[in-house]
């Protein structure tokens, strides 16, 4: 997923090589299509769930195959995965094995008495809960629900930062959501939210009236970085965007605040697996040209360390992909998703890189 995050506390950072060599350390586990909002935007389709969905059960298998693979750290999402009803029973068998888990979530269901047991029961120790706007009439049309709902979601927001729990909000970046994220991070920083993220385009599932993929939103966010750079408190920001890096408004931030680039790990630590097991590297590729088995039948570790397409995220140069630029090493050739949704190709040119695009231009300068 191609994230930025505005840090506003201090808290855990990583500035570890994110191209060097690892082992599988993570699975981002979208756990049902369910779900009780209607975004135009969704990065996994969702809304109804789906008849070959996995079953307690199977649920409770993966879990254990999860941990024989010696993963210790789980990211859960969905849907909504509250919508799941042995979602408990799933988290608390987490907690068995000691696996720790970060939940991406609506926040609606998000009860006193569930978050409770969430505390007591489960190892759960972050939430990322959507929130893309503070306004709650454009919250009730952008998420397709009431603004009841955004009322309700504010209330638990509050109950999760009392639990103690690690909290950010994000926003799902369109024309419609960008003016809104200053005062998103004006909301953060007041309430006391650790982070606020902002989910950049995918075109790989379900997309309506957001920026075309090669759109070049880090200039459009040059001033939400300014808002974040002039906030009381700030801490650092991150990048999850291969070539981030080589952007001149990134460049220009890293003079007024730390940034790190964390770049992709998809397919180089971790797995997806999507509600009815089937296994890919990139949570924002849950499409046919991507799976590598479902996790009923096939074991994670191998699927990590043997499938073609994971040897092409961790190694691009060796099937023709950016083979002739000198940031290869650095940048892993681009976003494997994005070039796939400008070219139907995996192995793809990722062409919203602005490296690729300066070469570009000159190249049709000077022909």
């Amino acid at each position: 997923m191609l994230d930025i995050k505005l840090k506003l506390k201090v808290g855990h950072a990583s500035e570890r090589a994110w191209m060097e060599p690892s082992l599988l350390k993570t699975v981002f586990w979208n756990i049902t299509y369910a779900c009780n909002y209607h975004c135009g935007i969704c990065f996994t389709d969702s809304g109804e769930s789906m008849p070959d969905e996995l079953t307690t059960r199977e649920a409770l298998e993966t879990v254990d195959k999860i941990h024989h693979a010696g993963i210790r750290d789980l990211i859960l999402s969905g849907g909504e995965p509250f919508l799941r009803k042995d979602v408990l029973d799933v988290l608390e068998h987490m907690a068995k094995f000691g696996i720790s888990v970060r939940i991406a979530s609506n926040g609606s269901l998000l009860d006193p008495t569930t978050l409770q047991r969430l505390r007591d029961e489960t190892l759960t120790k972050s939430f990322q809960i959507s929130l893309d706007t503070v306004d709650a009439d454009f919250y009730a049309q952008f998420h397709g629900t009431s603004v009841a709902n955004f009322k309700s979601v504010l209330e638990n927001l509050s109950n999760i930062q009392k639990l103690g729990f690690h909290t950010t909000i994000s926003v799902r970046l369109t024309p419609q959501t960008l003016a809104g994220i200053p005062r998103l991070l004006d909301f953060a920083s007041q309430e006391g939210i650790a982070t606020v993220t902002i989910h950049c385009p995918v075109h790989t599932r379900r997309i309506a009236e957001t920026f075309p993929q090669g759109e070049d939103v880090f200039t459009r966010l040059e001033p939400v970085f300014e808002h974040f750079c002039n906030l009381p408190q700030k801490w650092l920001v991150e990048t999850y965007i291969p070539w981030a890096e080589y952007h001149p408004v990134i460049r220009r931030l890293q003079k007024q605040v730390q940034v790190i680039n964390r770049g992709c790990r998809a397919g180089r630590d971790r797995l997806t697996i999507n509600p009815t097991g089937l296994i890919s590297p990139c949570v924002c590729m849950d499409i046919p040209e991507a799976y590598l088995g479902n996790v009923k039948n096939s074991d994670l570790e191998f699927v990590f360390q043997n499938s073609s397409l994971c040897k092409l995220f961790r190694n691009p140069q060796e099937y023709g992909i950016c083979s002739d630029c000198g940031n290869l090493a650095k940048c892993g050739g681009g976003c494997r998703a994005s070039a796939f949704a400008l070219t139907g190709q995996i192995d793809g040119q990722d062409m919203s890189c602005p490296v690729w695009q300066c070469r570009n231009q000159k190249e049709s300068d000077h022909p």
